[in-house]
């Protein structure tokens, strides 16, 4: 049997081998740098303000009282949450007009935004910064300027709404007791004006005169009993309404954001170094399959 010649061994044409892995990365490394070329680059912008909303309700009879945690209390998160629905992003986005200039529809508009809004709370200064992304260096700075100037209104209706809300409660839970007190007083009208007494029952007025009549002291200790009661309920409610009836000082922008120079990402190592992996394995299986065909071509 005749012997191969060494030279056409198998291992012979690993020069493919090394040469298609070595083609595959450089090849893969400047491909990697066209497609960054073309992936959209992310802009940050940045704006700034004065973040007040209404302290969290603490009883003074509370020994425990509320202080800095270095997160976000129950109100401030409620903004912070409220801020990032689809309600208060979609207003921006008509606002800005990003669905028609994106090609996109508002949902989609609205999903691009969320993810690209990002807000710190310094809880030490009571400052808000609104960090936004998008891949447009002026849409960045008008996102994170719209997002800045709708969060003081946001802050105003959500504490108007639930001051009303609690007000409500309020005047809901005395009602049953100052419709009772009413009616206990207008009975004790009546029964004075039986007696020919012509007085209207009230602070300061005294009765005293009159009490030896049976209906008339009647008639006074029930109007003074849902007296009590009212006023037990009022007191109950004391610091509630005192709670409600502080002003909170209002927020503001600060330092409105402006359109960035330069973007921030993508990075252009990540892309070369992917499609350089990317060449290499294609390399070493072309070149593998390629050395198999030519020794057995060859031999």
């Amino acid at each position: 049997m005749k012997k191969r010649r060494g030279r056409r061994g198998f291992w012979w044409w690993s020069w493919l081998l090394i040469a298609l892995t070595i083609g595959g990365v450089v090849g893969g490394f400047f491909y990697g740098k066209k497609k960054w070329d073309e992936a959209p680059k992310e802009y940050v912008a940045y704006a700034t303000l004065s973040f007040n909303v209404r302290d969290v309700f603490v009883s003074s009879q509370n020994e425990i009282q509320a202080g800095s945690t270095g997160v976000a209390d129950a109100n401030q998160s409620e903004v912070l949450r409220n801020i990032k629905l689809e309600e208060s992003l979609k207003g921006i986005a008509l606002k800005l007009n990003l669905a028609n200039q994106w090609g996109m529809t508002q949902n989609e508009a609205v999903i691009r935004l969320r993810g690209g809004l990002d807000l710190d709370l310094d809880q030490a200064t009571d400052q808000l910064t609104v960090e936004a992304r998008l891949n447009d260096s002026q849409d960045t700075a008008d996102f994170a300027n719209a997002v800045a100037a709708e969060i003081p209104n946001l802050i105003k209706r959500l504490d108007e709404k639930k001051k009303k809300e609690a007000m409500d409660q309020f005047s809901e839970d005395s009602q049953p007791l100052v419709d009772e007190n009413l009616t206990a007083k207008e009975k004790l009208k009546e029964s004075l004006a039986a007696k020919g007494v012509k007085l209207e029952p009230g602070p300061g007025v005294d009765l005293g005169d009159y009490l030896y009549i049976p209906e008339v002291l009647d008639a006074k200790l029930e109007w003074d009993s849902t007296s009590e009661a009212l006023k037990a309920i009022y007191d109950s409610q004391a610091q509630y309404r005192n709670y409600w009836s502080k002003v909170v000082s209002p927020s503001f922008v600060m330092a409105k954001a402006t359109a960035p120079p330069s973007f921030v990402g993508p990075n252009l190592q990540p892309f070369q170094a992917r499609w350089s992996v990317y060449g290499m394995t294609l390399g070493l299986v072309v070149g593998s399959l390629l050395m198999l065909i030519c020794w057995k071509l060859f031999p």
